[in-house]
């Protein structure tokens, strides 16, 4: 080879590999870009949703239902921390399907102190629907938000629920109501009342004179290989939730049943001479009831509180506490 064709050959080889290095660093340093701006873009839209949620909370005892509509089919990834300041929080985080590769980089999470948000730990789609229940124990508490994106199927309804479902349900919810697991449709998920053989299964375990004759006042939900006992206004949140996040924001939930059983406490002592109830000391106890709590077991013994206070509260007529 003559040095003329040497050089040649040298000159194109360099800029080949200048031209594959500047390719790299342009390819490279777009990516950085998309990922850093696609990182802000979901932290931001995970606090717009919370902002969302606030306003979502139900009024007086009514419960309701709302969905909410996505730009693009988006992940949000749900998490529960019942240890987290006074009442805990639960935190969320957002991914959007991107153009550019399948699933865009996780957002910041962001904390939800005020709302007890009730979810599978990963949401996907476009839509995301809610039910919106209080939390009473005897008194109202909180709102238990159940969200979930998947179509469900109810099978054998009791009756009770299926009348509150049909009344939430509208044209928002995606929940089928049928007598039989074989008229569900494929990619909807099951839930059996009072048999197995659904993904979810419901065990209505109330027979007492409290129950007033509702079977599923409480009871236990049975999904992934997990029982989960529920009671006042958390069956919802049993059947959408994953268990972890459902024992976390009844734990949280408890922790606040805790703080506002002081309050009634206080008040019923405050209007002693004016209106005597004679709750302050079943108050004061369902308060420690609640400090003490540890899992789901401690539920019925403070179930079993709130009804005492609960009748007490009813014989008082004008004088009632609640």
């Amino acid at each position: 080879m003559n040095k003329r064709g040497f050089e040649f050959s040298f000159v194109w080889l360099f800029s080949i590999v200048v031209g594959a290095i500047i390719i790299f660093l342009a390819i490279y340093t777009a990516t950085k870009l998309i990922g850093s701006n696609e990182y802000e873009i979901n932290t931001k839209t995970a606090a717009d949703l919370r902002n969302i949620l606030n306003p979502l909370g139900t009024s007086f005892e009514d419960s309701k239902s709302e969905k909410i509509e996505l730009i693009k089919d988006t992940r949000v990834y749900v998490t529960c921390n019942s240890e987290k300041g006074g009442f805990g929080e639960n935190r969320i985080q957002l991914s959007e399907k991107s153009s550019f590769k399948d699933w865009s980089e996780p957002g910041g999470d962001v904390n939800i102190e005020n709302q007890y948000l009730f979810a599978e730990n990963v949401i996907q789609g476009r839509t995301v629907y809610f039910i919106v229940t209080p939390f009473e124990m005897p008194y109202k508490v909180a709102d238990v938000m159940s969200a979930f994106n998947q179509k469900y199927c109810f099978v054998n309804t009791p009756e009770k629920i299926k009348k509150e479902l049909e009344a939430l349900k509208g044209d928002i919810l995606p929940i089928n109501i049928t007598n039989s697991p074989s008229q569900c449709e494929r990619d909807s998920v099951s839930v059996c009342f009072q048999s197995n053989g659904c993904d979810i299964n419901v065990k209505g375990t109330c027979t007492g004179q409290e129950c007033k004759g509702d079977f599923y006042k409480n009871g236990i939900v049975e999904k992934n290989n997990t029982q989960l006992y529920y009671t006042s206004g958390l069956l919802y949140g049993a059947i959408f939730s994953s268990p972890e996040n459902y024992q976390c924001n009844v734990k949280r939930l408890v922790r606040k049943l805790g703080y506002v059983s002081e309050v009634y406490s206080e008040k019923s002592r405050l209007s002693a001479n004016r209106c005597n109830t004679g709750l302050q000391p079943d108050t004061l106890l369902l308060s420690k009831l609640s400090e003490s709590y540890k899992g789901l077991n401690d539920l019925k013994i403070i179930e079993v509180q709130s009804d005492i206070i609960d009748t007490k509260n009813n014989l008082l007529g004008e004088c009632n506490l609640y």
